[in-house]
């Protein structure tokens, strides 16, 4: 069965700081590594792991970028997606843009959207326009 994934899982994971909480996420990520577990973390998660890991726990933006896409690109995640959840941190990393604006340019290139926005910065840095 798929199963879906909780920020909260995804942070004690990476934190490894709770003596009950994060062995259990080893655990979960060690078979979804694997693919003895499919899960689906959601883009939504996904960004709120970032916020959790980069704003309250004031880890280093790269990092944490660098440590959700490793989870990503685990065997067992299978979001249709996840390429393009991963594409978009290289954005939020690369073009300096937040996740959800990321996730916007991604969107609207792979599927061919017009992307609506009174966001000139976000125009910019998705498409050159400006």
């Amino acid at each position: 069965m798929t199963a879906l994934i909780d920020a909260n899982v995804i942070v004690r994971y990476l934190l490894g700081d709770h003596t009950e909480l994060s062995p259990q996420g080893n655990s979960i990520f060690e078979q979804v590594e694997q693919a003895e577990k499919q899960v689906i973390i959601l883009d939504s998660v996904v960004m709120e792991a970032f916020f959790v890991l980069h704003k309250f726990y004031k880890l280093p933006k790269a990092e944490v970028l660098e440590d959700l896409k490793i989870i990503l690109s685990f065997n067992g995640v299978i979001n249709d997606d996840k390429f393009q959840v991963i594409e978009a941190l290289n954005i939020v990393l690369y073009k300096n843009l937040d996740f959800v604006d990321a996730l916007l340019c991604v969107k609207s290139r792979h599927y061919g959207f017009e992307l609506l926005s009174f966001d000139r910065k976000l125009l910019k840095r998705c498409f050159g326009e400006g």
